[in-house]
């Protein structure tokens, strides 16, 4: 079995630590603490792969290098590469509706409004597939959405950072061994 483990982010260094780019730090970590592997670019899947294999199976970590936005193009293609089931992706995005540091885990899910899910759901022609959302907050009463997103975690956030990629760690190993029910939603 074939598992794609996608991290939602913008490509360059520019946006490295910015709280749009958070999946990207998570799947960079999953891929350091499964195998240690190298990233290599895979224009064919319009992303960056990692793949790993291990007691799971074979796992296909991606990054998109579409912008998060067009994040589906990538989704779809690399899907259809592999040859993946859908009930075998799970997608790690930002979430503005989560608390920061918040986690959850759920399957069948919106957009809430994240335009990277909602370009997957298109593309893939369904929502059945697995999110791990992020929380990264929301911005001060008067700041733009859009320059929240994109804007560099502060010094603390950072730190809540390396405790969050750790939680999702542990919750990645239980997704997949199968331990998540598929309709459970977790908020850490």
């Amino acid at each position: 079995m074939t598992r794609l483990v996608v991290g939602i982010g913008n490509p360059g260094r520019q946006y490295a630590w910015t709280r749009h780019n958070l999946g990207f730090l998570c799947v960079d970590k999953l891929v350091q603490e499964f195998s240690g592997s190298q990233f290599r670019e895979a224009p064919n899947v319009f992303s960056d792969v990692a793949q790993v294999e291990s007691s799971y199976g074979s796992i296909i970590f991606i990054k998109p290098r579409t912008y998060v936005n067009l994040s589906g193009r990538a989704v779809r293609a690399t899907k259809e590469y592999y040859n993946i089931e859908m009930d075998h992706i799970i997608v790690l995005a930002d979430d503005v509706n989560l608390p920061f540091g918040g986690i959850r885990l759920r399957r069948d899910a919106g957009s809430g409004g994240h335009n990277g899910i909602k370009s997957i759901t298109q593309n893939l022609g369904s929502n059945h597939y697995w999110q791990l959302r992020l929380g990264v907050g929301r911005p001060k009463e008067g700041n733009m959405l859009s320059d929240f997103v994109l804007g560099q975690f502060s010094m603390e956030e950072q730190l809540g950072v390396q405790s969050l990629l750790t939680e999702i760690t542990t919750l990645f190993v239980q997704w997949c061994s199968g331990e998540e029910d598929p309709q459970k939603s977790k908020l850490l």
